[in-house]
């Protein structure tokens, strides 16, 4: 069975929410702390950054990382909703065999 885009967008949205649901479970108020790390992220590098790039420098400085990071793209589709950051195109990702990966800018 193929999926169709939308029903694969859907269910990586369901894998991200649940992924940060888990952590929030497991570290508390993850899915906050974390979301707040990256609005400052943003400001820290306003022309461009890529979630991992967010998520290395948030536990670089004390925020746990979650059970599965899954839940950092729930963070960034958030961040994004709530304006925080917009997509500026994409670029390749050191976490992901530089498969291109949403590269974000400060909104």
């Amino acid at each position: 069975m193929t999926l169709s885009r939308e029903m694969a967008e859907e269910a990586a949205e369901t894998g991200m929410l649940l992924a940060a649901a888990h952590a929030d479970r497991e570290i508390g108020n993850w899915s906050e702390e974390a979301l707040n790390f990256f609005r400052l992220y943003s400001t820290i590098k306003p022309d461009g950054f890529l979630t991992e790039d967010a998520r290395a420098w948030a536990e670089k400085i004390g925020l746990p990382p979650p059970p599965d990071g899954r839940a950092w793209g729930y963070i960034a589709r958030r961040a994004s909703r709530e304006g925080f950051v917009r997509s500026a195109g994409y670029e390749k990702a050191r976490s992901s065999n530089n498969s291109p990966k949403v590269l974000w800018r400060a909104a």
